[in-house]
């Protein structure tokens, strides 16, 4: 088991770096007129086989759904295109008992696979999910009408040693790539995009998955690029997220580029985010309001020890926001770092818990973010906030101990939040920095 990395301590020594996929004995080739049914073949011939990998060879191939079997690798090569169909009849029920949980109630995929191990999607071709087609696209503006079907593009669920590398992912009409209760799961090289007029189109959801890396890939989705979450199918079920690297990518989303749980989630720990290009509406966004509860609780969810490191980029909403609405009494968010970030972003910086939901050990380190709202940072109920070598530009006032250069206010020394801000009481940036003693 991972032991609690310290902050300063890269969490990418995990111990994943090679996933023992073995070299494939064997090639099975789709012809460029092969669709579905052939595809199936193949994977069930390389199966039966021990081990194989099936080539889809370049030109379009209509497919419903497909289920991948253990040790197998499907592969795309340059110019292949796996066409999703939008017939709802071309789809497969994802086994219920395998897994309850349902994104907006579809249970249906487009790439399928449970209780597998060593499965790879590989190559320079595309897998195109056809999303706008189920939509009703006549608003030409915002995000489309949700419609009665549309089917996941990738479904994963208690898979060990998975690997995803080159390929494209376009237009899912609903979760790109849904991957839950694995383990050793490598992206690299991927890239995912969606219209960003359809809703609901995830990057990856990563659920309750252990030993996860994600590498120099590209994500621009309508709605969150790259998810965490712990969800729970029942009240008493015990469920942890943990040991996760994401480093060098460019995320772009209308929605949220990393979002971190939900307030009924289980136990989420030990990520670290590194190198990481944002754009689009909000960038980092812990939100849990009373809506996301499930009936059975008023929150759950244990969030510790999750860094980010070298961000940049540009939000028109917040680039940083960790959220826990009234009502909610989640178990804790602590030891959570900010490091080497510059950014911009038009809505404040927030940090607001309540009562019930105390945020712990928030620290932001060398960061520069020029916010564009009156007040550019708000903290309710966090105990500690602590700032070094943190800069704001706010138009060349003085306040305190800091000092003003060419609109940047800094403090001149590090400093940090005098204690738990009162309730109910948002603290923005010109009192923390007035704190006095805390200079």
């Amino acid at each position: 088991m991972l032991r609690k990395l310290s902050l300063g301590t890269a969490i990418s020594s995990i111990i994943f770096s090679a996933l023992a996929f073995s070299a494939c004995a064997e090639d099975f080739r789709v012809a460029a007129e092969g669709g579905r049914a052939e595809i199936q073949q193949a994977i069930d011939a390389a199966a039966a086989a021990g081990g194989g990998r099936v080539v889809i060879a370049p030109g379009v191939h209509p497919t419903g759904s497909l289920r991948l079997k253990s040790h197998v690798e499907l592969h795309l090569e340059k110019g292949a295109v796996l066409l999703g169909s939008t017939k709802r009849e071309d789809y497969d029920d994802f086994p219920r008992d395998v897994c309850s949980v349902s994104p907006e109630s579809s249970y249906r995929a487009l790439i399928q696979a449970w209780d597998t191990e060593d499965i790879a999607i590989t190559g320079k071709g595309t897998i195109d999910g056809q999303g706008p087609a189920f939509y009703d696209r006549k608003p030409p503006h915002g995000h489309w009408p949700k419609p009665k079907f549309r089917p996941l593009m990738v479904q994963f669920v208690r898979c060990r040693r998975v690997r995803l590398e080159g390929v494209t992912f376009k237009d899912s009409p609903l979760w790109t790539m849904f991957i839950r209760l694995c383990e050793d799961v490598v992206a690299d090289g991927i890239t995912v995009v969606g219209d960003q007029r359809m809703i609901n189109n995830d990057g990856i959801d990563f659920d309750a998955c252990r030993r996860v890396r994600v590498g120099n890939s590209h994500f621009k989705t309508g709605d969150d690029c790259i998810i965490l979450r712990a969800m729970r199918e029942w009240k008493d079920e015990h469920v942890v997220c943990e040991d996760f690297v994401v480093s060098n990518c460019v995320l772009n989303s209308r929605c949220q580029s990393i979002r971190m749980g939900a307030p009924s989630d289980d136990t989420i720990r030990n990520a670290l985010f590194k190198n990481i290009k944002m754009s689009g509406n909000n960038g980092i966004f812990f939100d849990y309001p009373i809506r996301y509860t499930r009936p059975y609780d008023e929150g759950y969810m244990d969030m510790s020890n999750i860094v980010f490191d070298g961000f940049e980029g540009c939000s028109y909403g917040s680039s940083v926001q960790i959220v826990a609405g009234p009502g909610i009494k989640i178990r804790g968010v602590r030891d959570v770092t900010f490091r080497n970030f510059n950014v911009k972003c038009a809505r404040p910086l927030r940090f607001i818990g309540n009562h019930d939901s105390i945020l712990s050990n928030i620290r932001l380190e060398n960061f520069t973010a020029d916010v564009k709202a009156k007040t550019p940072f708000e903290a309710v109920a966090t105990e500690p906030l602590t700032f070094r070598n943190c800069t704001f530009p706010l138009q060349g006032r003085v306040v305190g101990d800091v000092e003003s250069v060419h609109g940047e206010v800094r403090p001149r020394k590090p400093w940090q939040c005098p204690g738990t801000v009162p309730i109910g009481h948002p603290l923005d940036l010109w009192q923390v920095l007035t704190a006095g003693s805390a200079l």
